[in-house]
């Protein structure tokens, strides 16, 4: 395969694998703003950023997850017992608010930890585990609660979900510093380059000497602590630790890092797409908000938007697999005529 070839390759994944997602936000963004005027105002697109603020925290940790070519169900519920733990510890035990925040952040962790043991340990496959550990969790937060949500909250915590910097949310700026990390953590660290190489191909992975039980650990704790951050800003915009937070979170979540060009199968990563994949899903919501689309036709939207993203992931992904055999085929060929 001669230069020219190779760059087209690389040109052609970009696109394909790549920009898909910022491509359905432009056209979704023309769309929606000729059939609702209301939609290119600022305080719609900042709201729309605002919207998606936890979501997107949780997809850069699940980003990594679908690198590595595991899967992750308890993401939601990680995010409702985090803010329950949060809530309870600031309201009813006076601890303070960094404190609150640094115990829900290691909460996050150990739970994502404890997912990698069982999967490693026992050799679950990750759905099924997950699955498991979703409704331990999810349960575990109605016991404690008593289904009855935390309020009264501070008001210094609060800010952290509804102050501005200027004229910026305070979520938008800790969604841009935290996509910036994942950004460096998988273009630009031997973390990253080991979770490709283990979500490409395992068994090589392991002939090469990466220890697999390490990189999944890494990978699941950083996705809970991701979730966790993402229930920080979640109870604090709402002003209340609530026992339904984070419910069914998943599923926006893998569609949204599967229309960003982060493939089901693992062995890629795309951080900058994830982002734009879950503005995709955000303004989804948005635009059926703004046309008042009944709430019922949305749920049916948000299931057409999980398989469009399952047939666009398989499609683009076949399509530069074949593109890819056809150029490496012609290019031998020339090799041998020459």
């Amino acid at each position: 395969m001669n230069k020219n070839q190779f760059a087209a390759g690389n040109l052609i994944n970009s696109l394909l694998l790549g920009s898909k997602a910022f491509i359905i936000v432009f056209i979704l963004g023309v769309a929606l703003a000729i059939v609702s005027p209301i939609f290119l105002t600022s305080t719609n697109l900042f709201n729309v950023l605002r919207q998606v603020c936890t979501s997107t925290i949780v997809a850069f940790g699940f980003t990594f997850i679908l690198a590595l070519g595991e899967i992750d169900l308890s993401v939601g519920s990680i995010v409702g017992f985090v803010g329950m733990v949060m809530g309870k510890l600031m309201v009813d035990y006076g601890f303070s608010v960094p404190i609150s925040i640094i115990i829900g952040l290691l909460v996050g962790a150990v739970f994502g930890g404890l997912n990698a043991t069982l999967i490693t340990v026992f050799d679950l496959p990750a759905f099924i585990a997950t699955l498991a550990t979703s409704s331990l969790f999810r349960g575990g937060l109605y016991i404690v609660t008593n289904m009855v949500p935390v309020t009264k909250i501070p008001d210094s915590f609060l800010v952290i979900g509804q102050g501005y910097v200027g004229i910026v949310p305070i979520p938008v700026l800790i969604l841009l510093l935290v996509g910036v990390i994942t950004y460096i953590m998988g273009n630009f660290t031997v973390f990253g380059r080991y979770v490709i190489a283990v979500g490409g191909n395992k068994e090589a992975a392991r002939v090469s000497g990466i220890n697999i039980k390490m990189v999944r650990m890494g990978v699941f704790i950083t996705s809970g602590v991701c979730a966790a951050l993402g229930s920080v800003i979640l109870t604090a915009r709402a002003a209340s630790a609530q026992i339904g937070a984070g419910l069914n979170m998943e599923m926006d979540v893998i569609a949204a890092v599967v229309i960003g060009g982060t493939s089901l199968t693992g062995g890629n990563m795309n951080i900058v797409g994830t982002f734009f994949g879950c503005l995709v899903v955000g303004m989804v919501a948005n635009g059926l908000n703004l046309l008042g689309v009944n709430s019922n036709f949305q749920i049916i939207a948000k299931g057409l938007l999980i398989l469009f993203a399952l047939i666009l992931d398989r499609t683009t992904t076949r399509f530069y697999a074949n593109l890819s055999r056809r150029m490496t085929l012609k290019g031998n060929s020339n090799v041998k005529q020459k």
